[in-house]
């Protein structure tokens, strides 16, 4: 009886088992559903003057951090004083919103490639405060839009460092709360 009625729905006997058979291939299981969806509604007895589809999609939480202008010369003779050394642009979607974190790999000292005990320094972001470790972290409200901070560094003067070359590296990372 099923059988008469699918037919009914078709011109083309033909064409029924072509469509099933399509449908039922390895694999297109959902594909068999929704056919068979399509086909139930149109038989008689089972047709609405109304039918409701329910559209839903996903936008995945993305935090991103990009630097420019970044200069890493500071002199470490004369010293700074809120020298500015990059400029950081946030960008994060998060809807509880996120959080930016300013690591130092040395806990705040330039370090002399020959050894010694370095020179500390200190560096500031935006509004953040001092996390653990003595890195920075700036908590933010979620916006969407992509905001841009100023990273500075200040460096007591050292006029009796010994000569050579010192280094530090900071790293910038954000991430959904």
């Amino acid at each position: 009886m099923r059988d008469a009625k699918l037919r009914g729905m078709f011109s083309s006997v033909h064409a029924l088992p072509a469509v099933v058979g399509a449908c039922v291939a390895p694999g297109h299981g959902p594909a068999l559903l929704l056919a068979l969806s399509i086909l139930t509604a149109g038989t008689p007895g089972m047709a609405a003057s109304q039918v409701e589809i329910r559209l839903r999609g996903v936008v995945p939480a993305v935090c991103t951090v990009s630097v420019s202008n970044a200069s890493s010369n500071l002199n470490i003779v004369q010293g700074e004083s809120g020298t500015q050394i990059a400029t950081v642009t946030e960008l994060c979607n998060a809807v509880s919103g996120y959080k930016v974190s300013v690591e130092s790999a040395n806990g705040g000292r330039m370090m002399p490639d020959l050894g010694g005990v370095g020179i500390a320094y200190s560096l500031s972001y935006d509004t953040a405060a001092v996390g653990s470790g003595g890195g920075l972290v700036a908590e933010r409200a979620p916006t969407g839009a992509a905001r841009q901070s100023v990273l500075s560094a200040t460096l007591p003067a050292s006029p009796q460092a010994n000569a050579g070359n010192y280094s530090d590296t900071v790293t910038v990372s954000i991430s959904a709360k």
